[in-house]
């Protein structure tokens, strides 16, 4: 049985694809690269964040001449939709890891993990409203499918608490000039509702910092280690929402963390934790079925199991879409000299 698993590996977001070979190779590893009885073979693809096209022809080889049964990827919303028809028409599966919006599975082929990007970040929105009293946002996020999907979850919980939106900045995929969106923010709104890849996050935040701004920053998925590391100083204070984090307390975290830390002698993120959760997820399905790679098959072995994972109690629909928990989060300097998001508030079943 032979899995492709396509993330980048090159270009500006290149940290995505070593991280979830890490998670993906130690869930494989603690089951003996087997499951549903047949030995499983990991084959990694490059996705072509800029270019669809390279990412769609790189997919094609990996199914026609590399055999992949199952492809677990790729990251970026653009790259999903560009190979979604293919895979679909081929028959073969596509587990995201990082979201992706709902239509790319039901008739086609995908299973969405951790929910639907247009609900995923929902919580923050209802959060700001309802817990921080906010009356008024502004936005910030990459000008593609996920970002746009992941910030329309934000607003129209926000709006349906009775919050307005005054402004929408999208940045083009590739934009390293992050002063421009700064400087441009309308400053009377009452926070900001961003989010970036982490290099772009990072970039923003500095150039923020140094114009003093203090407009309250509401960040969907914090900013990854390692880079949080780099800039958490300029973030103390800050609320973000998680879907993943490390301090989560359950069991099948715990797991996963420790044996992370034994591996690389760190802690995870969460590229490398939903690489983790969605091998697992697959291994549980083909352990259930006999080892049938089939969409129909997978469907109908995860559809309404309730699924243990790093974030906690998660399931599948009938179409493949995942439900899971989001935990608001504030930025900590831990005692260690480690930055932290510190979970605050979880928000069950998110995601369908």
């Amino acid at each position: 049985m032979v899995i492709g698993l396509v993330a980048p590996s090159s270009g500006f977001a290149a940290n995505y694809g070593p991280e979830a070979e890490q998670g993906f190779e130690l869930a494989l590893a603690a089951a003996k690269e087997q499951a549903g009885g047949a030995s499983i073979k990991l084959v990694k693809v490059d996705e072509d964040v800029l270019d669809s096209s390279q990412t769609l022809e790189r997919v094609k080889k990996v199914v026609e001449s590399d055999g992949a049964d199952i492809v677990v990827g790729p990251i970026f919303g653009s790259n999903q939709q560009a190979v979604s028809a293919y895979l679909t028409q081929a028959g073969v599966p596509m587990f995201t890891m990082l979201g992706g919006d709902e239509t790319l599975a039901g008739e086609n082929s995908a299973f969405i993990w951790p929910g639907a990007d247009t609900l995923t970040a929902g919580p923050l929105g209802t959060y700001a409203a309802e817990e921080l009293g906010y009356d008024t946002i502004a936005t910030l996020a990459p000008d593609y499918a996920y970002g746009k999907n992941a910030i329309q979850g934000a607003t129209d919980a926000f709006e349906a608490a009775g919050g307005s939106v005054a402004q929408q900045q999208w940045v083009p995929l590739g934009t390293t000039d992050m002063l421009q969106y700064a400087t441009a923010l309308d400053k009377d709104v009452d926070a900001l509702v961003m989010w970036l890849v982490p290099a772009d996050a990072a970039a923003f935040v500095r150039e923020y910092r140094n114009l003093e701004i203090k407009v309250p920053l509401l960040m969907f998925q914090g900013v990854f280690d390692p880079t949080y590391q780099e800039i958490g100083g300029d973030l103390i204070g800050e609320i973000g929402l998680n879907e993943y984090n490390h301090l989560l307390d359950n069991d099948a975290n715990a797991e996963f963390t420790s044996a992370y830390e034994d591996e690389y002698g760190d802690v995870p993120n969460q590229t490398t934790a939903f690489a983790y959760a969605v091998a697992n997820i697959i291994i549980t399905a083909l352990n259930d079925n006999d080892g049938d790679t089939s969409v129909e098959a997978l469907r109908g072995a995860l559809d309404g199991q309730e699924l243990d994972t790093v974030i906690g109690a998660a399931s599948y629909d009938v179409d493949g879409v995942a439900a899971s928990g989001r935990t608001v989060v504030k930025s900590v300097k831990g005692d260690d000299g480690r930055f932290e998001w510190e979970p605050v508030k979880t928000y069950e079943n998110i995601g369908h």
